[in-house]
């Protein structure tokens, strides 16, 4: 049974139900999240949140994307979700549910990945069911936060936390502070490099420091009592204007740390302060993926880890399992997507200058848009043993008429296929038109056989030729050359610093400083 005190229990009489709202702003992104003003609830009772979200004329010029994640009470467990103003579109709208803190506190996530989705719809809303576990009594039982992540048109990303029981400025930049104990006698954390930083009890500045050029801060304090709310705030300047970044941080009892997490030292620091780089890295490759295409679990997937890692990062008091498992929870999500297209024609051996034979271009096309379901299709083919690696592709692309066989009843797996046949089956397989003035070269007569398919795959940009004015219809297509197209075909560009620092090239005969070393490494999954 909900409780409230007798003055707002005779304002509920009069206006039906009453909430208490927070307001965030983010560069004219208005964000309110609405509260029930409840002295009192009991395990079991369902409580109802709505956030509102409302956007500034012409957004689709000036943002991305955007997210809003609210991290809800670990008292409060979500029933449901849903989104109201706009439907939802898997990789380019979506509403995600996750948990953090070994699954003891949820985690809400509305991604607008492509802001044009919206349709020029500017207020949207989500609204949260919850159910109390425990009892709870007092205006301040529940606290409850959220984090809106925005990526400009130039690509530039920021974020900003709002606690809902208490007030905290828009943030200009990162403010990342460890934890504070009563016998701490330094505040560390990370923000901008070079800033002037302070930290303040209400108006008192109890110390200040300059960030390094990596931005790690120590501040020298006197002790605090428990429960004490210090105001961490960052000073510097960005694009010529001064900023700042700030985070409110309340005073914990040591005794707690011992059971929680161990006291931050400087040795603990540099490895979460590594471990959050590495964060970075998934995060912004997982960020980069475009998930219009996968299938709404991987989706799914992946958009629930960037919500749980877009907390990670903004959270001031993260401990390195924290990060460990949103890096984990990434890189599952990561490698679901980028899943190998193409593979070795060895363990060791790519063979990116040989040339791709048809049992090939049938095994990846039916990987592509088949994948399991290419199973037991069978071929007519007589020289198509139901046994061979590629009968099950090669029955796919027969049946659905994306290539053909010879006149003498033969499929010639191991025949190479020339750039022109490639064209076409491509022309097929992914049912293009043709987009823009097709490309003129001088090799490709009016009345050649391939013309429309070439016209029409160049025209797309997913085929170039060979020189500004040469296609080479009949040379045999290498497998390079076929895993460029793939790439282009699936919009998976390759992130050129993630495979640098994160990728194991496995293949002797592909060099870095080969044409298309990061085409082979993205399409392989490497």
């Amino acid at each position: 049974m909900l409780k409230r005190t007798g003055k707002i229990f005779a304002v509920l009489c009069l206006i039906v139900t009453l909430f208490v709202g927070k307001v965030y702003a983010k560069e004219d992104i208005q964000v309110v999240f609405e509260q029930p003003a409840i002295y009192s609830a009991s395990a079991g009772d369902i409580l109802n949140y709505k956030l509102n979200i409302s956007l500034p004329d012409n957004y689709e010029n000036d943002y991305r994307s955007f997210a809003i994640t609210v991290l809800m009470d670990s008292n409060l467990q979500v029933t449901e979700k849903n989104l109201s103003g706009v439907e939802l579109k898997t990789g380019k709208i979506d509403l995600s549910l996750t948990n953090v803190k070994k699954n003891t506190q949820d985690l809400v996530t509305l991604s607008v990945n492509d802001t044009a989705s919206l349709n020029g719809v500017k207020e949207l809303s989500v609204n949260i069911k919850a159910k109390v576990k425990n009892n709870i009594k007092g205006e301040d039982a529940l606290k409850n936060s959220f984090v809106l992540t925005y990526v400009d048109k130039t690509g530039n990303e920021n974020s900003g936390q709002t606690n809902l029981e208490s007030n905290t400025k828009t943030q200009d930049g990162d403010m990342t502070v460890y934890s504070i104990y009563n016998n701490s006698t330094v505040v560390t954390g990370k923000t901008e490099k070079s800033a002037k930083v302070k930290v303040f009890k209400g108006t008192e500045v109890l110390g200040e420091a300059t960030s390094d050029t990596e931005g790690n801060f120590k501040v020298t304090i006197k002790p605090q009592e428990v429960g004490t709310e210090l105001n961490i705030v960052g000073y510097f300047k960005k694009d010529k204007e001064d900023k700042t970044a700030s985070s409110i941080i309340l005073v914990k009892d040591v005794k707690d740390s011992y059971d929680t997490e161990p006291l931050i030292d400087d040795g603990m620091k540099t490895t979460v302060d590594e471990d959050m780089e590495v964060l970075n890295d998934y995060y912004s490759m997982a960020k980069s993926m475009n998930i219009s295409n996968v299938d709404k679990e991987d989706a799914a997937r992946i958009t629930a880890a960037i919500a749980n890692a877009q907390y990670i990062k903004i959270k001031s008091d993260v401990v390195q399992s924290e990060i460990s498992d949103a890096i984990e929870k990434l890189n599952i999500g990561i490698k679901e997507i980028r899943v190998p297209i193409m593979n070795g024609r060895a363990k060791d051996k790519f063979g990116p200058k040989e040339e791709m034979k048809r049992s090939e271009v049938a095994s990846v096309f039916a990987k592509i848009y088949a994948g399991e379901e290419s199973t037991g299709t069978y071929s007519s083919f007589k020289d198509v043993k139901q046994t061979a690696w590629y009968a099950d592709a090669v029955g796919f692309m027969e049946k659905n008429e994306f290539i053909a066989g010879y006149k003498d009843g033969e499929f010639k797996p191991d025949k190479s296929i020339t750039r022109a046949e490639f064209a076409s089956v491509l022309v097929k397989v992914a049912d293009l038109e043709r987009e823009s003035s097709a490309v003129i070269f001088k090799d490709i007569k009016s009345n050649f056989w391939g013309k429309d398919a070439i016209d029409i795959v160049t025209s797309n940009g997913l085929m170039n030729g060979r020189s500004k004015d040469k296609f080479a219809p009949n040379e045999p297509i290498n497998r390079a050359e076929v895993a460029t197209v793939l790439n282009k075909l699936l919009d998976r560009e390759p992130n050129k610093e993630f495979i640098d620092k994160y990728s194991k090239n496995p293949f002797k005969d592909v060099a870095k400083t080969f044409w298309a070393y990061y085409e082979i490494m993205e399409v392989t999954g490497n």
